[in-house]
């Protein structure tokens, strides 16, 4: 199921997403989901130690 929400975002932002979306063939308000959703998902995946910091000296 999916859930509605209202955001309000700066005019200059608004206008950066526009162009994002139409260069995409998207609305403004799917573009917004998408990455949302990206950002949620992203946040929940447990980040790897890189390589340096697992390294013994």
């Amino acid at each position: 199921m999916t859930k509605r929400m209202t955001i309000s975002v700066d005019d200059d932002v608004y206008e950066i997403l526009e162009t994002w979306a139409d260069e995409e063939v998207r609305t403004v308000a799917n573009l917004a989901a998408a990455l949302v959703t990206m950002a949620a998902r992203d946040r929940q995946t447990p980040k790897k130690q890189s390589d340096s910091s697992s390294r013994s000296k």
